[in-house]
């Protein structure tokens, strides 16, 4: 009969599960915005459904770089497999989730640290022209709660904010004499946005309707006095965009976009624009793929300016 092991020569091999639950409480008390937290959730437990059989309960030696290898084989299986920025961010929130493993127990090595991160092909970001944001600010007044809508979506083109920044501001948050507006994005990290006159005008009109909010009232409110939520402004862009007839996509995303390529247009700098979306230093790459946007903006120009079809001869 062979003998027991004992508890210190047993391997170190935890529920994946526990070690989840976890990583959620160290989230949580790193102060991660909670969009955050379950999104990193959502990932973990697919691939802990993934890797556990009927037999036994996924455990910490299945986090390895060939059971992660055959998960996203078949995530990529399916009839609609995910975009490769989303199976991108899965490898991310594993590699992240092993290395607080690492730290938080002492082990000696990386448990995925041959995992590799997908390449995500470079794409141009889409954004709207001029005659569809006409369009868009002309039908956004049409509906019964046109000032609101209007002063959205003038809101975020001016501004560039994020749709859950949106929704997270209050009434306190905008200083009309300065032109600015405080806002809480990603990691709870603060930065002033500057606002222009025409989306301070739209806000001033919208909330004369509301009879001197105090300064912790939400600043966008649904028709029925509820805070907006980041999906109640979505849909309402998207009906909008509808009423416009757009033939294109159209999101607070893409309104995003939208300032971002205007604003290098008009004259804005990288850099500026760097702290006006809220990227942070480390992530210039990203802010630079919105210079990307000016590709058909170049070509109009040169269309029009062409030397040589210009030229004249004799």
């Amino acid at each position: 009969m062979q003998p027991v092991p004992s508890a210190a020569q047993q391997p170190f091999d935890p529920p994946l599960g526990e070690l989840i639950a976890d990583y959620e409480q160290s989230l949580r008390a790193d102060r991660h915005s909670m969009r955050t937290i379950d999104w990193y959730l959502a990932f973990l437990r697919e691939f802990c459904s993934f890797a556990q059989r009927p037999s036994e309960s996924a455990s910490l030696r299945h986090l390895s770089t060939p059971i992660v290898r055959r998960w996203l084989v078949a995530l990529e299986s399916r009839p609609i497999p995910p975009a490769p920025s989303s199976l991108a961010g899965r490898v991310r929130t594993l590699r992240a989730f092993a290395a607080w493993v690492q730290r938080e127990y002492d082990l000696e090595q990386h448990p995925l640290r041959r995992l590799k991160t997908p390449r995500v092909p470079r794409t141009i970001i889409h954004s709207l022209r001029d005659a569809d944001v006409g369009a868009l600010l002309a039908a956004a007044r049409q509906g019964s709660l046109g000032d609101r809508d209007a002063a959205l979506i003038t809101f975020i083109l001016d501004t560039g904010v994020r749709v859950s920044e949106v929704a997270g501001l209050r009434m306190g948050d905008v200083d009309f004499e300065n032109a600015v507006c405080r806002v809480v994005g990603k990691g709870s990290k603060e930065r002033r946005v500057p606002v222009g006159r025409r989306a301070r005008r739209e806000l001033r009109r919208y909330l004369a309707q509301r009879r001197r909010p105090p300064p912790d009232a939400p600043l966008f409110m649904a028709e029925h006095g509820e805070p907006l939520t980041r999906w109640g402004i979505q849909k309402i862009v998207r009906r909008v965009a509808q009423r416009a007839g757009l033939q294109t996509r159209c999101s607070p995303h893409i309104l995003r976009h939208t300032f971002a390529r205007a604003f290098l247009t008009n004259g804005g700098d990288v850099f500026s624009l760097q702290r006006i979306l809220g990227h942070s230093p480390a992530s210039l790459d990203i802010t630079q793929r919105y210079v990307e946007l000016l590709d058909e903006d170049l070509r109009e120009v040169h269309r029009r300016a062409s030397p040589m079809d210009q030229w004249r001869s004799g």
